[in-house]
């Protein structure tokens, strides 16, 4: 009797056809390789959780400058406004922002566009600093009376809450004032936040680990993050990757 292959005795082009060859495939290259083409859309958690890891990086990355007391032009403060480094000063618009055929920089309106600023960070002023010292105690305040919006999507502490930034805008104003104890004496509100800030940092903490154990779980989220950290486009529910979603053997690769 004559005797057939195992791959010549499955009917090409069935299921039991495509199914052996990707277990064939498995055993030497991976569970991935059948997925290569596979197409993954996010969902709502996915475009939630990708903020929220946007503002962990973004909060991580910012820090060494932040301590060292210098911050970087047009930054917002919300509640604040935006830096201009070269007036060392906040002010309610963007430089550069035009509005009515004028252009706003360095607190005036111009008949022109300003000129890039000479510098692309500094350090505040000590009467700059002492609004970010009054934001802080305020922020403060509305926390400790129990405000249900400072936590957002997810749980989240880093999110805005009313006209303000939530834990992680009042953990890196906390650090900009630190960074310029030399030339400001803080009050008060450096203080406190002194007392809480290690409570922040773990609330930070939890957020990571959050994002973390989810990007461990889900392939398709890690495919998503990575290719709007290479377009700049953010994660949007219904937004389509394609790549190998299949079993991964590592973990996040999220920075902290």
């Amino acid at each position: 009797m004559k005797k057939h292959g195992t791959t010549a005795r499955i009917r090409k082009g069935g299921i039991l056809h495509w199914s052996t060859l990707c277990l064939l495939a498995g055993s030497g290259m991976g569970l991935t390789s059948c997925d290569s083409d596979s197409t993954y859309t996010a969902s709502a958690a996915d475009e939630q959780m990708a903020s929220l890891q946007k503002k962990l990086d973004d909060i991580d990355n910012r820090r060494t400058q932040l301590t060292q007391g210098y911050l970087e032009h047009n930054f917002e403060i919300p509640g604040l406004g935006f830096y201009h480094a070269d007036a060392h000063d906040f002010f309610p618009h963007s430089y550069g922002h035009q509005q009515d055929g004028k252009w706003f920089a360095n607190g005036q309106w111009l008949d022109a566009a300003p000129p890039a600023p000479t510098l692309t960070s500094s350090r505040p002023t000590p009467e700059a600093l002492k609004k970010v010292e009054t934001l802080l105690e305020r922020e403060q305040e509305l926390v400790s009376q129990g405000g249900s919006g400072n936590t957002g999507p997810m749980g989240s502490h880093t999110t805005h809450h009313h006209h303000g930034g939530g834990i992680g805008n009042m953990l890196m104003m906390y650090w900009l004032l630190s960074g310029n104890r030399g030339s400001y004496t803080p009050g008060a509100g450096f203080h406190r936040a002194q007392a809480n800030q290690s409570t922040w940092q773990q609330s930070l903490n939890q957020d990571r680990q959050r994002v973390s154990s989810y990007s461990a779980s889900n392939p398709g989220y890690q495919r998503l993050v990575q290719d709007s950290r290479s377009s700049g486009a953010p994660v949007t529910a219904g937004k389509s990757v394609r790549g190998g979603f299949g079993s991964s053997s590592s973990g996040s690769s999220f920075g902290g």
